[in-house]
């Protein structure tokens, strides 16, 4: 038997930062996905084939407590942590152990924010699980996710397994998620081909926040207001073009509120204002700024804006929000 899944990438629409003080935020899943291959084999490890993930190849098998390296391209290993402990969590589930290969291939590049460790644990979790004849519900999918990121990474609000296993759009606030109802957004993710680093760069803003907390709370504040406009706007039945242009208005705020505490690079503005003249309605940083992700509203306008991206130096991706989390490709018995 063999189960192929695959579970999206994922953006924060608005609210990355303040939401460690206590804000809201929504997070969207876009259509740019990570497909997990899994099937029995015979020998009873554990083999984990990463083919293609935005890095070189990269093969490992496990037995018991030795790990079998047959090639091996540096960053691609990060994935291997993830992989590993969504199949153990799946077996712990459903009570089993069996030899099983699992081979991946992303659209996602790996470390730009847009949650590719969440979505390969996801797909992977979404893959053994059929393979061995647990049915997991989406919210028991993001549960695992979530188990997944905080073994492997400490801590984990839980955004990131949760939106790319349910999909479409996610409200959260202090460990509560809501389901906003789907609206399509053309978008462009334009990415500056580094990353930063989430933990420095929120101990950044708390240092910020800690020595001038009167000027730095009003800001945090205003972030928290611009995503309940913009929940407001997206649960609204107002006319879809009246809608992108106050989703745009507000990206460039939040944009503006985020540069405001330090988290843009000039990388990150330069491919924000370059999309903004190719004619987005908005743009802004996504994820915890540094480096990584930015992301553009642009109807009508996105080959534009992504030619303007790739001017000023980004790689841009053409994408829109996906309605659907994990999804079960093909079953093959």
């Amino acid at each position: 038997m063999r189960v192929l899944a695959s579970a999206p990438a994922k953006i924060i629409l608005f609210g990355e930062h303040s939401v460690v003080y206590g804000k809201p935020a929504i997070a969207a899943a876009i259509d740019m996905r990570t497909y997990v291959r899994a099937e029995f084999n015979k020998n009873g490890r554990i083999r984990i084939e990463a083919r293609d993930i935005k890095t070189p190849g990269l093969t490992v098998s496990f037995s018991e407590d030795q790990i079998y390296f047959e090639t091996d391209y540096g960053k691609a290993a990060e994935v291997l942590s993830y992989v590993r402990e969504a199949i153990n969590l799946v077996m712990e589930e459903a009570d089993r152990q069996k030899g099983v290969t699992v081979s991946i291939t992303s659209q996602i590049p790996v470390g730009a924010g847009l949650g590719s460790s969440a979505a390969v644990a996801v797909a992977t979790i979404g893959a053994v699980s059929k393979l061995l004849g647990l049915e997991l519900s989406g919210e028991e999918i993001a549960r695992l996710g979530h188990r997944v990121e905080l073994l492997v990474q400490g801590a984990s609000s839980g955004i990131d397994p949760t939106i790319s296993a349910i999909g479409g759009f996610l409200h959260y606030k202090r460990g509560s998620f809501e389901h906003l109802p789907f609206m399509e957004l053309p978008i462009v993710v334009g990415y500056t081909g580094s990353s930063g680093s989430t933990k420095e760069l929120v101990a950044m803003v708390r240092e910020t926040y800690e020595e001038m907390p009167d000027i730095i709370e009003p800001i945090l504040l205003s972030m928290g207001k611009v995503v309940d406009k913009a929940r407001e706007i997206l649960i609204s039945e107002l006319d879809e073009d009246i809608r992108f242009r106050l989703l745009g208005k507000l990206m460039n705020i939040n944009h503006g509120l985020l540069d405001a505490l330090g988290v843009s690079t000039k990388k990150l503005s330069e491919l924000v204002y370059a999309a903004k003249t190719a004619g987005a309605l908005g743009a802004k940083i996504t994820g915890a700024g540094g480096g990584g992700c930015m992301y553009a509203l642009a109807p009508g306008k996105q080959n534009e804006v992504a030619t303007a991206i790739k001017i000023a130096g980004g790689v841009p991706m053409i994408t829109r929000i996906s309605r659907e989390g994990l999804r079960i490709e093909e079953v093959v018995k």
